[in-house]
């Protein structure tokens, strides 16, 4: 059923009002569902440094951003925890991204579930939520706020390289980096990770943000955002890289 269509099924006075409480409803489901009264870990803690003694960590930056640079495609599973205040929103979901910019993003938890948004070759989003309305498929912007995560995060700027990109500019604009010298035991990918944190010069104790790096790909296994107006941590699994995604895969 089209936007147009529906929108003329509700324009009498009163079915508007019943479809408005509606959807009001359904959304309100969605944005409860995955959201549950939990403090955060114990080992997400914006103290740093991780290590007494680290090293600068420009040169893991610089090897995230080439190697992210090169993926043709991949596929991966994130889990990203939302701190805002007593509560925690927890969201699942799989994304599938080819270049040049093709994205595909599917939330598989109970946040959002079933809710899918693909950006395609013209550069525009087509999307629906899940559930009773899954039916309705909208095109926006790919910056339009009905994508955002919910950190905050744009759905164009959850890709790989757009997130290694963003240390680069970081270092740009002032903040200093520093890593473990050497992968650290964590379980994470392969049991083990170089540690990386951005800071202000003003400030070395406390870390903007915290990444764990896979010493073989460059690739982030886990993202801890303190500097948010939301406190977030993401996680990233199963990430498969230049398997040969289909241009179909990126269609509604």
């Amino acid at each position: 059923m089209s936007l147009r269509k529906l929108q003329s099924l509700v324009s009498r006075p009163i079915l508007l009002k019943i479809a408005y409480l509606f959807f009001t409803y359904i959304y309100l489901v969605f944005l409860k569902a995955g959201l549950v009264l939990a403090a955060p870990p114990a080992d997400f803690d914006p103290k740093g440094p991780f290590q007494s003694e680290m090293v600068d960590g420009t040169g893991i930056i610089e090897k995230m951003i080439k190697e992210a640079d090169s993926l043709k495609d991949y596929s991966l599973v994130f889990e990203t925890n939302t701190f805002k205040g007593k509560e925690t929103i927890s969201e699942r979901g799989k994304l599938s991204f080819k270049k040049p910019k093709l994205m595909r993003l599917e939330e598989i938890g109970d946040y959002k579930k079933g809710s899918l948004a693909v950006l395609g070759k013209d550069g525009m989003v087509r999307a629906h939520a899940g559930g009773l309305i899954k039916f309705v498929t909208l095109t926006m912007r790919p910056d339009d706020k009905q994508l955002d995560a919910a950190n905050g995060d744009k759905m164009e700027d959850s890709d790989l390289a757009s997130l290694a990109n963003l240390l680069g500019r970081r270092l740009k604009e002032g903040n200093l980096s520093r890593a473990t010298a050497k992968p650290v035991s964590c379980n994470l990918g392969n049991g083990s990770a170089y540690v990386l944190e951005l800071f202000h010069k003003s400030n070395p104790t406390v870390c903007l943000k915290r990444v764990y790096v896979d010493p073989r790909t460059y690739l982030p296994l886990r993202w801890d955002d303190y500097d948010y107006k939301t406190p977030c941590t993401s996680k990233w699994f199963d990430i498969r890289t230049n398997i040969g995604l289909s241009d179909d895969l990126f269609k509604i």
